[in-house]
């Protein structure tokens, strides 16, 4: 139990101080448990190891595989990834442990932090910024940006070198915002859209919804381009456009059915969705335990899930409920096949 709480929250073996109180008896009941949780989670370590957790929540070592054509972006520079991630880390950190409040913020929140690069890309004032120091900024109430999917890592690696992708943003929002599995595409079928050269005076708008005329494509492109269309304001950088190919922007979209314009509107059908709870509730069990629950634990993540709504969705007491319940103190004894 002790190795289990301290790879979990620590990411590594536990102390000798959580080895006595193993040793004493005290993991087993939850007020031992949850005593020596919070003990961890005021450790630094802890702040390490949810980075990592989030890190692989929002799939931002994706963020190592961006490239842009300087030439074709120039405000993209070498270190606008590096300043996009920890642009991630320092409002994760914000929410969780210095104002331990609703962690859904994340994807309505128009507080982030940003350097020179960031502020000049989101056309932001940014006092006391530099190349290497991120300051605190509130986004424009009447801005374009709320939450981490208006910002440059969301972006930016769910969009193509030449042009967006709303395909992969509307993917993402499916599968890491609201935890739905989207079916792979068929191994025949062409993907690509061509650049802006080859586009024929289309937006890229116009090219997916001809794609979506094939009805090999119709089937998930119906589900996942709706919400993916109310990001083309921003481009491949995660820069603000109006135009797209000469064309003005259409950011019209859906998301099941409730019409939205842009990512805004998105933001704030996200804050009461309780689908982004859900989300991370299962997101943070899958990590905890190393696999995809079994439906014997629904009744579990159904439980972790009202917790977490009663406890206002802060982030830290979903973990010391977690720690505490029978699904992560427990496992099923093996029997012969």
């Amino acid at each position: 139990m002790a190795t289990r709480l301290s790879f979990l929250l620590w990411n590594g073996p536990p102390d000798d101080l959580l080895l006595d109180a193993a040793e004493r008896g005290d993991l087993y009941g939850d007020a031992g448990l949850n005593a020596e949780a919070e003990r961890l989670l005021d450790d630094p370590r802890a702040r390490v190891a949810l980075q990592e957790f989030f890190a692989q929540y929002l799939d931002l070592a994706r963020l190592d595989h961006v490239s842009r054509d300087p030439a074709r972006w120039p405000m993209f520079s070498p270190t606008m990834t590096a300043s996009m991630r920890t642009e991630v880390q320092l409002l994760v950190d914000d929410l969780i442990h210095r104002n331990d409040g609703d962690i859904r913020q994340l994807f309505s929140t128009r507080h982030t932090f940003v350097n020179a690069e960031l502020a000049a890309l989101y056309d932001v004032a940014a006092e006391g910024a530099s190349p290497i120091t991120f300051v605190p900024v509130e986004l424009p109430e009447d801005g374009p940006r709320a939450g981490i999917l208006t910002l440059g890592a969301f972006l930016t690696m769910n969009a193509h070198e030449t042009i967006t992708s709303p395909t992969n943003r509307g993917k993402y929002v499916r599968e890491r915002v609201l935890c739905q599995v989207i079916p792979p595409p068929p191994g025949d079928v062409d993907t690509d859209l061509g650049d802006d050269e080859n586009m024929d005076a289309q937006t890229v708008r116009e090219k997916l919804e001809q794609h979506q005329s094939d009805p090999v494509c119709a089937g998930c492109h119906s589900i996942i381009d709706p919400p993916g269309f109310l990001f083309e304001h921003f481009d491949s950088v995660g820069g603000y456009r109006t135009l797209d190919n000469g064309y003005p922007v259409d950011a019209s979209g859906n998301l099941d059915g409730m019409p939205l314009d842009g990512a805004r509107d998105l933001a704030e059908a996200l804050k009461t969705d309780p689908r982004v709870g859900r989300c991370i509730v299962n997101q943070l069990y899958r990590h905890a335990t190393g696999r995809l629950p079994q439906p014997s634990e629904t009744p579990a993540l159904e439980a972790l899930e009202q917790r977490f709504i009663k406890a206002d969705h802060r982030f830290k007491q979903l973990l010391l409920d977690l720690v505490v319940s029978e699904a992560f103190r427990t496992v099923a004894e093996e029997t012969d096949a």
